[in-house]
């Protein structure tokens, strides 16, 4: 039969009459036709146990199967029972293989998005690691890690919390950067062609994705600042940087713009000075879950400022 993948219609019981009709006509000319169906139907079986098959379409596998195995229809038509054998032995081991190799190089990914203003969405990836998104923050993941390393890739903040595996690193890659780990914990800001690395425990290493040789190595409470054409390190108070997530601040002679933008990745809300002056006021204070009433409250009296909150837009001006 020229079109073989007819047969395959047929043992799947996805033939139309006039189709059911030319395959049993098929098989009814002799025994060797019924033997040579059962032949066909072995590699079929072989290729789907491999799961080399997309099993959207039985015409499209079985060319996949001919063209994968490099085994022209004409030849099968001719040949014997032992070589259609060894042909779908071929394919179970080529196809495990094939797969195997496809799940390394290109793991299929998930995305997830965390459209909570007000909440933290948790996420936990297949080693064990647990990644914590800020709103808006989307983390592409595979289901399953390839063999040679575990890479996600992130837009937005994220709080990463990593399994060690020193076999295996872990790698977060955002639009401008790429951060690699074995295991540790730090804080991720990835938004307007800017990332922003902070470390909390352990060893990070930053690096500019298009020029690797671009990179600083960051220990804790060591904050890393990548835009397009600069990479530079600070040291900071890290538990300040993710008071998004833990709603734990300890300002101590803190500039208030500084305050004024960590609180924003906590609140999500607009803000602006009336004048620059403002900006450099300072504020030693301490916050552990209050709301942004009270916390502005208490920024009012410690700084001697008027704060406005409308329309979530904060307005900071002098205390008049």
């Amino acid at each position: 039969m020229d079109n073989q993948y007819l047969i395959i219609k047929y043992y799947k019981k996805e033939v139309n009459e006039d189709e059911k009709c030319e395959v049993e006509n098929w098989l009814a000319k002799s025994d060797s036709k019924t033997k040579e169906y059962e032949q066909y139907v072995s590699i079929w079986e072989a290729a789907q146990q491999s799961k080399l098959l997309n099993n959207v379409n039985i015409e499209y596998d079985w060319n996949l199967i001919l063209s994968k195995a490099d085994i022209k229809p004409k030849f099968l038509n001719k040949v014997i029972t032992y070589g259609l054998r060894i042909a779908a032995v071929f394919l179970l081991a080529f196809g495990i293989y094939w797969t195997s190799q496809n799940t390394i190089l290109k793991p299929e990914y998930q995305y997830v998005q965390n459209e909570w203003a007000n909440k933290v969405k948790t996420v936990t990836l297949e080693d064990g690691t647990i990644v914590s998104l800020n709103y808006k923050a989307g983390l592409y993941y595979p289901k399953h890690f390839s063999q040679k390393a575990r890479k996600v890739k992130l837009e937005g903040n994220a709080f990463f919390n990593v399994a060690r595996n020193e076999s295996k690193p872990f790698r977060v890659e955002t639009p401008i950067s790429m951060v690699q780990v074995l295991g540790t914990t730090f804080d991720v800001d990835a938004t307007n062609n800017k990332t922003m690395v902070t470390v909390t425990s352990g060893k990070v290493k930053v690096e500019n994705k298009s020029e690797q040789s671009i990179f600083v190595e960051l220990l804790p409470n060591e904050q890393a600042i990548q835009s397009v054409n600069t990479l530079d390190k600070n040291t900071v108070a890290s538990e300040n940087f993710i008071g998004w997530k833990t709603g734990k601040y300890l300002f101590k002679n803190e500039s208030l713009l500084e305050v004024i933008t960590l609180l924003e990745r906590r609140f999500h809300f607009a803000y602006q000075f009336t004048s620059n002056e403002l900006k450099t006021r300072e504020l030693t204070a301490e916050f552990n879950g209050e709301n942004l009433n009270d916390i502005i409250k208490i920024i009012q009296l410690s700084c001697q400022v008027r704060i406005n909150l409308e329309s979530n837009k904060l307005t900071i001006s002098k205390n008049e």
